[in-house]
């Protein structure tokens, strides 16, 4: 009897010591590091783009603004892996920095702007209206180093300019290693219903906050889709 006991107890050590030994290494196959590298939340300021429109280019300027709005609207879908800086800081603080008689952000201006604002990187760029035909240039620079981390041109219509603008923030999101994934997929609306947004914008940054709804209204008149921005800006200023 006592023989038996002590084989019923070296057989049940010999089982924990299996399971201890193959269920725990177990575990470790689902940990970050066996699936890639941990990724750190990336900050990223996007600043106006300038406005190279060839043909009725004042007509086109307050896209400036709108194209960076829009583009900062689609990049906080997502999620906590990005964090996108507040358009109303980006303005404040390039309102204290001497940008020259042209106005224009270019990379040094940029760069200070992104050290004050906390940055990790900037976007920066220009488009060009061209008939039916719109190109967008944009450079994301890793704030500390200047490294330069996506140089991208990609053209599009005109009469699908939100397809246009979420397949910029999709390259975006790819070249800082986070996934895209808007709400809404893009509505295929003209390049009138993104000057409305980007007037509306203008009007609401001078103040007259009226006449700007009474432009998001006729923006959203003409595509539903833009709500979305339309909703993200007008919270942010209440």
């Amino acid at each position: 009897m006592y023989h038996l006991k002590v084989a019923s107890i070296l057989i049940m050590m010999t089982a924990s010591f299996v399971i201890s030994g193959y269920a725990a290494p177990q575990k470790t196959v689902v940990a970050p590091e066996v699936t890639g590298k941990k990724r750190v939340i990336q900050t990223l300021a996007i600043f106006p783009f300038e406005n190279n429109a060839v043909t009725d280019h004042d007509s086109f300027e307050p896209l400036s603004k709108g194209l960076s709005a829009m583009l900062i609207t689609d990049l906080n879908q997502c999620g906590t892996v990005l964090k996108i800086i507040e358009r109303n800081k980006i303005e404040a603080i390039l309102k204290e920095i001497v940008l020259g008689q042209t106005g224009v952000v270019d990379e040094a201006t940029a760069i200070s702007a992104g050290k004050i604002l906390g940055a990790q990187s900037i976007a920066f760029g220009s488009f060009i209206v061209l008939g039916n035909t719109v190109r967008i240039d944009i450079r994301i620079i890793n704030v500390e180093t200047s490294e330069l981390i996506m140089a991208e041109s990609i053209t599009g219509s005109s009469t699908a300019f939100m397809k246009l603008e979420q397949n910029l923030a999709k390259k975006i999101a790819k070249s800082l290693n986070v996934v895209f994934m808007p709400e809404k997929a893009a509505s295929g609306s003209d390049i009138n219903a993104a000057l409305y947004f980007s007037r509306g914008l203008d009007a609401l940054d001078k103040g007259d906050r009226s006449k700007a709804i009474q432009l998001f209204n006729k923006c959203i008149e003409l595509d539903p889709a833009y709500r979305l921005h339309v909703n993200n800006i007008l919270e942010k200023t209440s």
